[in-house]
């Protein structure tokens, strides 16, 4: 039987602006991401909040995919957090046009009893102070990964984060943010700098360029799956960290091997890779396991991955 997985972070209502199209208002948020990538996988409970705005239909989105939101807190007289932002014609670089924390710049999350039994727990981006208080929260937990921005690594937040970091079995950062945390240049020595805080297992993405992962002294990297048709890059790294974590907890890999882990890698790359293929969560929504699978497989092939 598979273990559940506990996530806490944002849902947000995004609106993403790209040279070929642009949508309103659509489902986002890390904690939706992680939790629809995840969801294909094994049971998932999402801990976060909304207000009164958010709409219905989103509701059935995780309903239909089995996500429990019972501890996502509903505020009747706030508005739930909306990100604006636009990408460039090569859908690489973005700029950030809005962010408006709304109910998520007050939220104090609460696990319930099922969220709280989960073996597995994922802390999606919150300053360190909510991530600390979700660890405390988690009874069950038997893995345990973070991931955060670079807003929370200035000297106002660091100092906690490196405490949080301490108690986490895995950390996932992108490559702009572990070179910020470590001070380094070379992703090698940021992975390892990053284990010395505490984690066993840390990964470093690097976009369309792939991802690094660090485990019991080995560094091997992994390319990003190849893609022609790329809509909308937003939500890419929650999609990746839903696939790994998903897998593991599948397996109940809670000391997970080095080839546990590059399977997994591999199931975060086609993660990611689906959900950039459409607007919002919309793919991760309509993808089923046999494609999936298949994906997985090609992406095996290419590298030469027995599993």
């Amino acid at each position: 039987m598979a273990y559940s997985i506990s996530c806490s972070g944002s849902i947000a209502l995004d609106t993403t602006r790209t040279p070929f199209k642009t949508v309103e208002r659509v489902l986002g948020g890390a904690a939706s991401f992680f939790s629809l990538s995840a969801s294909h996988f094994t049971k998932v409970n999402i801990c976060s909040v909304v207000g009164a705005d958010f709409p219905e239909g989103n509701w059935e989105v995780f309903e239909k995919a089995g996500v429990n939101t019972e501890d996502v807190q509903r505020i009747t007289d706030g508005k739930t957090f909306q990100y604006d932002c636009t990408y460039s014609y090569d859908l690489y670089h973005r700029q950030a046009n809005k962010t408006e924390l709304n109910v998520l710049g007050t939220f104090e999350p609460k696990l319930g009893e099922a969220s709280s039994k989960s073996e597995v727990l994922y802390l999606a981006t919150m300053p360190p102070s909510k991530q600390k208080d979700v660890i405390r929260q988690s009874k069950g937990r038997k893995l345990t990964f973070l991931d955060t921005i670079e807003l929370y690594m200035n000297d106002l937040y660091k100092p906690e984060l490196l405490e949080v970091l301490e108690t986490v079995d895995g950390a996932v950062f992108n490559d702009a943010e572990a070179r910020m945390l470590t001070g380094e240049a070379n992703l090698i020595k940021c992975g390892k700098k990053i284990q010395e805080f505490g984690p066993d297992i840390v990964i470093i993405k690097k976009g369309e360029h792939g991802s690094l992962l660090f485990f019991d002294g080995h560094v091997v990297p992994f390319p990003a799956y190849p893609l022609e048709d790329i809509k909308d890059p937003n939500g890419a790294g929650d999609s990746f960290a839903g696939g790994f974590l998903g897998y593991l907890a599948s397996i109940e890999a809670v000391a997970p091997s080095i080839m546990q882990l590059k399977i997994a890698m591999a199931y975060a790359n086609v993660m990611g890779s689906l959900a950039v293929e459409d607007f919002s969560v919309d793919k991760l929504v309509s993808v089923g396991n046999k494609e999936i699978e298949k994906r997985f497989e090609h992406y095996c092939e290419l590298l030469h991955i027995k599993h």
